[in-house]
């Protein structure tokens, strides 16, 4: 789809749903490899691994599709059960396709490859060598499950309140409500809820941290942490790169935020700002978009046709033909995404509509996923290689989220101004606690024998370091009992990705930056950043685009003095 045409395009639901033939992909792996280790020709050896690409493009193009169809309807049986297959499927596909990487790696016409496709395929060949083998398959599978088992269960959360059944994204607008009781209130049935899952959480996280550390264990690393930042294609950072970036946000960014929460106490005119309160960012409440839910496709289509300067927006494309699913309802999974159909090079963009400033947030965040991935659809023949590393993909949401100030008026009219300093203030907000849930998951992995109880007690102390400003009640138990990590799912099913958006959020904040006096140079830069794909690791990509490192603590000071001036702190 590296150019959107509404005559060539399918309709989502006209995609056909049909289970990979996992033993006819063992069979032609044992026949690939066999001819990649003879070919002595470079033709006639990409032929063969372009093969081997279709193969995985499928693969990855039914996965991708399951989900999607589990989570707009997981009271569908057929689609949970899909899932299930695809927890061993997709470990054994791993392992073969581990196989088929290192025998690029050592095929005769190697350097030819690397001379005209350049270093990353081999780069991410030798990482999954060191991160898939068939001896921690069972691991894999097991892992897999327990993670689609806390997914399912978010999904399916039925909370009650004000004489409704609310899933979790339908109590979210409770949740930051201008009357003061109505909060307290959804914030103690989001504890109820939470406190009641509790013990089953426990029990899910405590199999998941052992299952990573033997398979770690056998593969010959020390810790999960080694393996997670390997699983992670951390290619030119380490873990101490990472602990500098939190230490700097401890110390210039934590200070402003502590500020913030002292003015929004004025703002309220409360004796003390509580745990419940902290949504709440104005009195009059949060500025909500003035379009209603089922306008959002048409709204968002005219704001990527202004700012992209093409008529129709490829998110008009992706409306018309059922790639969107905007608005929250009962039965559809939480959270929000874009996932991509390798097969068809089509973005799919799932998000839970519900009347908050968090929805234009995360229609635009979604959106630049889905631009980037359409822009370098074609950048490389390896589908390793479409896609960059995740901190990479953030950046194009994240930046996205920040390029759009101008046009926001489209959304939220005469309050536009209000939802850019509400962005801005919580966008400042999330990096202490992002970097927060990646400490956290660093203690947890570098201790996996530490108690439920224990893990609990991390969180609580890591609140203090870099959400300081935080006073519960003995009406919130589960929370004050440091258990709130228990609702971030990256922590469950995607660990050590959290700190990525937080690296994205200061890249993200230097193209906002020069947007200030210059969005045309920008956009250049960002454009740039979509179109290198993955054919570099994460900082190579960023000096391609004229980036800096977001490691470097003079760039997070230089853009903390630029937020602060915008935000009249």
């Amino acid at each position: 789809m590296s150019e959107v045409s509404l005559s060539t395009m399918p309709n989502f639901r006209d995609i056909e749903y049909e289970r990979p033939d996992i033993k006819e992909f063992e069979e032609f792996v044992r026949s690939l490899r066999l001819k990649l280790m003879t070919a002595q020709d470079l033709t006639i050896t990409m032929d063969t691994i372009l093969e081997y690409e279709k193969y995985i493009s499928r693969f990855d193009t039914m996965y991708a599709l399951c989900n999607i169809l589990h989570d707009l309807d997981t009271s569908n049986e057929f689609y949970t059960n899909e899932l299930e297959f695809f927890d061993e499927a997709f470990a054994n596909v791993s392992e073969l396709s581990s196989l088929v990487l290192t025998s690029i790696l050592n095929c005769p016409c190697a350097d030819e490859i690397r001379e005209k496709y350049g270093d990353m395929i081999f780069r991410k060949a030798v990482n999954q060598k060191e991160t898939v083998s068939k001896e921690i398959i069972d691991e894999l599978v097991k892992e897999s499950s327990l993670e689609n088992d806390y997914s399912q269960i978010q999904s399916e959360a039925s909370i009650p309140f004000m004489g409704k059944e609310l899933n979790l994204s339908l109590l979210s607008p409770y949740l930051e409500s201008t009357d003061r009781k109505v909060r307290k209130e959804a914030h103690k049935a989001l504890d109820d809820y939470y406190s009641s899952k509790k013990e089953e959480f426990d029990r899910i996280y405590d199999e998941l941290v052992k299952v990573r550390t033997e398979a770690a264990q056998k593969l010959g690393y020390s810790s999960f942490t080694e393996l997670g930042y390997k699983r992670m294609e951390r290619y030119d950072y380490t873990r101490e790169d990472v602990e500098r970036f939190r230490d700097a946000v401890v110390r210039y960014i934590v200070p402003i935020t502590v500020q913030i929460r002292k003015l929004q106490k004025e703002r309220l005119g409360v004796d003390e700002l509580m745990f419940y309160d902290l949504p709440a960012l104005f009195r009059k409440g949060n500025p909500v978009p003035n379009v209603p839910g089922e306008g959002y496709e048409r709204v968002a289509g005219n704001f990527f046709e202004k700012i992209f300067d093409v008529d129709p927006s490829f998110f008009d494309v992706l409306s018309e033909h059922g790639f969107t699913d905007l608005l929250s309802r009962p039965n559809k999974s939480t959270g929000g995404y874009c996932m991509y159909l390798e097969d068809y090079s089509i973005p799919f963009i799932l998000m839970n509509g519900n009347g908050t400033a968090d929805d234009v947030a995360t229609i635009v965040h979604e959106g630049g996923h889905a631009y980037a991935a359409i822009k370098s659809a074609e950048v490389s023949p390896f589908v390793e290689c479409l896609s960059p590393t995740l901190e990479t993909c953030e950046i194009h949401s994240t930046s996205m989220e920040f390029l759009s100030y101008p046009y926001m008026e489209m959304f939220y009219g005469d309050k536009a101004d209000q939802y850019r300093q509400l962005h801005m203030t919580q966008a400042l907000l999330f990096l202490p606690y992002g970097c927060m849930v990646d400490e956290f998951q660093h203690i947890i992995y570098d201790r996996p024998d530490l108690t439920p109880e224990q893990r609990h007690l991390v969180w609580k102390e890591l609140e203090l370091k870099y959400q300081p400003y935080i006073v519960y009640d003995e009406d919130h138990p589960f929370h004050s009992g440091g258990g709130a990590w228990m609702k971030k799912d990256h922590i469950f099913t995607t660990p050590f990705y959290y700190i990525d958006y937080c690296l994205a959020h200061i890249c993200a904040l230097q193209l906002w930056d020069e947007s200030l006096t210059d969005q045309k140079s920008a956009l250049i830069k960002y454009n740039k950043l979509c179109e290198c794909g993955g054919t570099d690791t994460f900082l190579g990509i960023l000096r391609m685009a004229g980036l800096e490192s977001p490691f470097d603590v003079d760039v997070i000071k230089r853009l903390a003095f630029s937020v602060c001036r915008f935000l009249e702190l």
